[in-house]
């Protein structure tokens, strides 16, 4: 059924029979076949009846260019046409009778056609052949500006996608070198950390035992004290014992009671309120240590996605890949709570690059859903596991699960399935928009380890469970 209006469709279809009707004016071409070349003389207008053609145009050499001449003319795309549309159409009407495009057959054609000798049918009612074929004129001009259009549109966005890539592999060299030379720095720092810590250890023990249990009580410092509670009995130790309050807030993190201050004993208690910053540099040292881990994690994950790593290999384990992610993510998984249970799995054949983008992908798209939804109290949860199913051609196979959960909105029902496709976005334009592309990217990498996605969404919680085979088939997982 045609669109166009019936003030249009009806000179139309009158036009096509009266004019086009004649069996003995149709010509037939074969796929690849070209009807006209550009410059060629062409005294008919023609209407396609079956098939479909295509217009190149060979592009006029601009004036004042000092590129080098190219051995094969090259000619671009103008227009496509299928049934029921004009061609040479302008050579035609403006009379030049010389076709301006080279046109072929993008497959077999028919074609009825009329040339320069015919003559107008019933002029008298409806006016010369030029009058009758206005509306040719102008239908065909609008279906040719839809189609360029159309064809504009395709290319500005495959190259939109392109810039995009290559803004994407860009960045990915920049941070690889950056994290080469980040990691150096970082681990420079982490030997003489040790180095330092070793030999102040050392040099105390050898001057006062008491400073040396202080920095030795600093540098191992691991327990977790509320703030709340560590101000408190801080305060407490400042009043009753008369210590100045950094002694004081050192004493608290030594002694978490009162009953167990009694067992140190009152020379202890002395040595901290004169010499109380000798558990500060062990915990200062202790803390530039855990510092320096951190950042090496940070470093080595950007190294990651940067192409530090880019085949498949034996032996990985996939908690190290999911570790690797949240250092990745550590500036934002600061703002909400994180639990894990990261349960011993086989290992995988994998990339780790890969499988580092499918967890970040993932965890920042959680994140972003709570941040977007204003989710009190958010919370994500990572998950990993193994069990056996059936597998590419019917054989058991062993799978690692990795399940990640958030308490965020759930995903309505109805775009669960389009979350995956490639620029589908439900974040809202900012600093930190969504281009539509992680999860797309997931699917992508997930599908070419045979594993597969599952999505549970409710008000209470939405979970990503990615199931990705351990063993290979015919040269993939």
């Amino acid at each position: 059924m045609s669109l166009l209006p019936d003030h249009i469709t009806q000179p139309l279809e009158r036009l096509n029979k009266v004019y086009f009707g004649d069996s003995g004016r149709t010509i037939s071409i074969s796929a690849g076949e070209m009807l006209v070349a550009q410059g060629q003389e062409c005294p008919r207008l023609y209407l396609i009846l079956e098939g479909a053609l295509v217009a190149y145009r060979e592009a006029e050499t601009l004036q004042g260019s000092d590129l080098p001449t190219e051995t094969v003319t090259r000619k671009h795309e103008v227009f496509r046409a299928g049934p029921g549309s004009y061609v040479c159409v302008q050579a035609f009407f403006s009379r030049t009778f010389h076709s301006s495009n080279d046109i072929v057959a993008l497959e077999d054609t028919t074609l009825a056609y009329i040339d320069n000798t015919t003559e107008a049918v019933d002029e008298a009612n409806y006016g010369s052949l030029e009058h009758q074929f206005i509306p040719v004129l102008m239908h065909e001009l609008a279906a040719r500006n839809i189609r360029m259009f159309s064809h504009a549109t395709e290319k500005e966005e495959a190259q939109r996608l392109l810039q995009r890539a290559e803004m994407a592999a860009t960045l990915g060299q920049l941070s690889a070198g950056i994290a080469h030379e980040l990691n150096n720095a970082v681990g420079v720092i982490t030997r003489r950390t040790e180095f330092v810590a070793e030999h102040m250890a050392e040099f105390l023990e050898e001057e006062d035992k008491i400073n040396a249990r202080l920095f030795r009580y600093g540098y191992e410092d691991t327990s977790f004290i509320a703030a709340s509670e560590l101000r408190t009995l801080a305060r407490r130790y400042e009043r009753e014992l008369n210590m100045p309050q950094p002694a004081a807030k050192v004493l608290a993190h030594i002694i978490p009671d009162t009953k167990t201050l009694v067992k140190f004993g009152p020379d202890f208690v002395r040595h901290v309120k004169t010499n109380y910053k000798f558990w500060e540099l062990g915990h200062d040292l202790r803390d530039m240590q855990v510092a320096a881990k951190h950042a090496t994690g940070i470093v080595r994950a950007v190294k990651l996605l940067g192409g530090g790593n880019s085949t498949r290999q034996d032996g990985i384990d996939v908690r190290e890949s999911v570790n690797d992610a949240m250092n990745l993510l550590t500036n934002k998984l600061k703002h909400i709570t994180v639990e894990t249970e990261l349960a011993p799995c086989p290992t995988l054949t994998a990339d780790l690059t890969e499988l580092v983008q499918i967890w970040t992908n993932i965890i920042n798209n959680a994140y972003d859903a709570m941040q977007q939804a204003g989710t009190p109290q958010p919370m994500l949860r990572i998950a990993t596991s193994s069990h056996t199913a059936e597998g590419l051609q019917l054989l058991p196979t062993t799978y690692v699960r990795v399940s990640i959960s958030n308490n965020g909105p759930a995903i309505p029902e109805e775009i669960q399935e389009k979350i995956f496709h490639p620029n589908f976005t439900t974040k809202k334009l900012g600093l930190d928009f969504g281009l539509g592309l992680g999860l797309s990217i997931v699917r992508r990498l997930v599908d070419s380890y045979n594993g597969t996605i599952e999505l549970t969404s409710n008000d209470g919680e939405t979970t990503f469970s990615i199931n990705l085979p351990t063993t290979q088939i015919n040269g993939k997982n």
